[in-house]
C-alpha cells in the first residue's frame, strides 16, 4: 500500500542536491548496456529509420550509448545524445565519437533543422514539460525527417515491486496532478501520466504526421477494468494501453 506522507517526504528529500547526487549512483536507466536489449532497441529504431547517411539524435539514452555506437557502425554521419542528468562519465564519452550533451529538459541546445532523425526509448514519459519537448523535437528535425519513440505509459514505481503486482500498473493515475507531483516530481522514475491520446494530440498539434503507430495493452487491466474506478474517466484505449511506439514525420517545407 502506498503511504502518501512518506512518498511526499521521500520526494522532498530527493530535491536536496547532495541526496539526489548520491541516489543517482544507484539508479539504473533504460537498457543498461545489455547487449541483447541494445540490439533490440536498435532494430526497433532502424526498422523505421535506418541511420546510414543521417545525423541522429537520441533523447534520454541514460547509461547506454551503445545504440548510437551501433548506428555509427551502420553508417550514421553523426550521433548525438542529450539527457537531463549525466549518466555517462566524461571519461567514457571521450572514448566515443558521440556528442553527449546535458540540457535543462526544456529547450534542446541545437539549431533548427539540425537532425535527420530523432530516437527515443522509454524517455518521453519522464519529461516534465511534454508539450515543449515535442515542439522542440519538431524544431530541430529537418523537413522530411523522422522521430521514432517508444513510450512506456505505466507507473514506473510498479516495475520494482516484488512479487509483481500487475493491477498496480496504472497506480499513478489514482492521484490528482498536484498530489502526484508532490509525491514524485524529484524522482528519476517520475512519469508524467499522459495517455496514448494525449501523446498523439501533442505530436499532431506540433506538426508531426503519424506514419505508423503500434500499441500494447495490459490484459490484466482489461479484465479488471470494471473494478478500477480511477480508470473510468479515460477512454477504453487510454485506460488499457501501456506502451505505444510512434513513427512520426516532419512534413517537407
Amino acid at each position: 500500500m502506498t503511504i502518501v506522507p512518506l512518498e511526499v517526504i521521500h520526494n522532498l528529500l530527493l530535491g536536496v542536491k547532495p541526496i539526489s547526487k548520491l541516489m543517482q549512483r544507484y539508479h539504473l536507466t533504460g537498457i543498461n548496456s545489455n547487449s541483447g536489449k541494445v540490439q533490440e532497441v536498435y532494430t526497433l529504431y532502424s526498422r523505421f529509420t535506418p541511420p546510414r547517411g543521417k545525423d541522429v539524435l537520441e533523447i534520454g539514452p541514460g547509461q547506454t550509448l551503445d545504440v548510437l555506437e551501433t548506428a555509427l557502425t551502420a553508417g550514421a554521419v553523426s550521433c548525438t545524445a542529450v539527457d537531463v542528468l549525466r549518466y555517462v562519465s566524461e571519461k567514457q564519452t571521450k572514448k566515443t565519437q558521440i556528442d553527449y550533451i546535458l540540457y535543462d529538459g526544456r529547450r534542446l541546445p541545437f539549431n533548427s533543422c539540425e537532425f535527420d532523425c530523432i530516437w527515443s526509448h522509454t524517455a518521453f514519459e519522464h519529461v516534465r514539460d511534454p508539450a515543449t519537448t515535442v515542439a522542440e523535437c519538431f524544431r530541430v528535425l529537418r523537413h522530411g525527417g523522422h522521430l521514432v519513440a517508444l513510450i512506456d505509459l505505466g507507473d514506473h514505481s510498479y516495475y520494482g515491486l516484488q512479487p509483481p503486482q500487475p493491477l498496480k500498473l496504472f497506480d499513478c493515475l489514482r492521484y490528482p496532478e498536484w498530489l502526484w507531483n508532490l509525491m514524485k516530481w524529484n524522482r528519476s522514475s517520475y512519469t508524467n501520466r499522459l495517455r496514448k491520446s494525449d501523446w498523439i494530440r501533442l505530436f499532431t498539434e506540433a506538426g508531426f504526421v503519424i506514419e505508423h503507430q503500434e500499441s500494447t495493452v495490459s490484459d490484466v487491466v482489461v479484465k479488471a477494468l470494471p473494478s478500477l474506478p480511477y480508470l473510468q474517466r479515460y477512454s477504453y484505449e487510454d485506460a488499457v494501453t501501456n506502451v505505444i511506439t510512434l513513427w512520426l514525420r516532419k512534413p517537407q517545407a
